[in-house]
């Protein structure tokens, strides 16, 4: 047994501190009794002692003292606690830089993640998304909602259709983005995806990492692109040349793994992402989960305060009457 107000415990000194009382108020009124007529006449004159009540005064102590039991909030056993733990949310944040448009992928790296965020916008109609697109400073560029055609509709299947994002790329910016999209709400599941094909090289990977951890967010990471380099294509079917040399990219998940690592989440490459969906809804059922055991986890131990409470009041009731009656 537990009890969530102590300090009231103190109030149980009011039951023999009451019993006392009683027995010296018996006593004096005995005594002032005598000092008039001498207790062997009380029976010529019709006098009878006064009655010591012992029953009900033994009643009225024992509903003093489950009258402070009852104020100190006694508790014990287990209740069940009924708390909403929120909805699941996923916001997907996706690369649109230069690139995105290597062909290492089919129909290219942009076209193939647009495609995989289709799938999942199909297969968990259920779970409320939001869209970022980064290639520098990032974007919203779906608020969190239910409707898949409005999402699928602003996916951008090719490299340079978002002109008003910069090259360049701040993990920690993109993350904080992602956040923002969320509901701060408590108890509100949330999973992040990011699909990128790295290249991270601001050295803010730590700072995104404890952003997501303060805004509850896990993220899982999905890589585009393979090992080998190719030529980063331009719109109009050439590829891009700096200083002379041929420019190429390759996948690079350092940053996309240890994002993924550092958030609890998980970091894919594209060709093992058959199952993204059962896995995106095995995360939120998890979050959702652990939401639910932490919002009872103070509601364990039951109130039972009314077991003393009502238990007083009988006795008061009880004590009343055979008082009345001079028991």
């Amino acid at each position: 047994m537990g009890f969530e107000r102590p300090l009231m415990l103190l109030l149980l000194l009011l039951a023999p501190l009451h019993a006392w009382l009683r027995v010296r108020w018996l006593e004096l009124e005995t005594k002032r009794l005598r000092t008039f007529v001498r207790p062997v006449l009380w029976d010529r004159v019709s006098i009878e002692p006064p009655p010591s009540r012992r029953l009900s005064r033994g009643l009225w102590t024992a509903g003093l003292a489950c009258a402070a039991l009852a104020a100190a909030g006694p508790t014990w056993g287990t209740s069940e606690a009924v708390s909403s733990t929120g909805g699941r949310n996923l916001v997907i944040a996706l690369d649109v830089s230069q690139s995105m448009a290597s062909l290492d992928e089919m129909p290219s790296r942009l076209g193939r993640a647009a495609m995989e965020i289709s799938r999942l916008a199909a297969e968990l109609d259920d779970i409320r998304m939001a869209l970022v697109l980064f290639s520098g400073t990032p974007r919203l560029a779906v608020p969190i909602t239910l409707d898949r055609e409005f999402l699928i509709d602003r996916l951008p299947r090719e490299v340079g259709t978002t002109p008003d994002l910069a090259p360049g790329t701040r993990l920690e910016d993109v993350v904080q983005t992602m956040l923002s999209a969320l509901p701060r709400m408590d108890l509100e599941a949330r999973l992040g995806i990011v699909f990128s094909d790295g290249g991270f090289h601001d050295y803010s990977l730590a700072g995104a990492v404890d952003a997501a951890s303060r805004g509850g967010m896990r993220i899982i990471t999905v890589g585009l692109g393979g090992p080998l380099e190719v030529p980063v294509p331009t719109g109009d079917g050439g590829v891009i040349v700096q200083a002379g040399d041929t420019v190429l990219t390759a996948l690079d998940p350092t940053a996309l793994t240890g994002l993924a690592e550092g958030t609890g989440g998980a970091y894919l490459p594209l060709s093992d992402t058959d199952d993204l969906p059962g896995l995106v809804r095995e995360y939120l059922d998890e979050i959702a989960a652990s939401n639910s055991e932490l919002a009872a986890g103070g509601s364990t131990a039951a109130r039972r305060f009314q077991v003393f409470l009502g238990a007083a009041l009988l006795l008061f009731v009880a004590a009343s009457v055979l008082e009345r009656r001079g028991a």
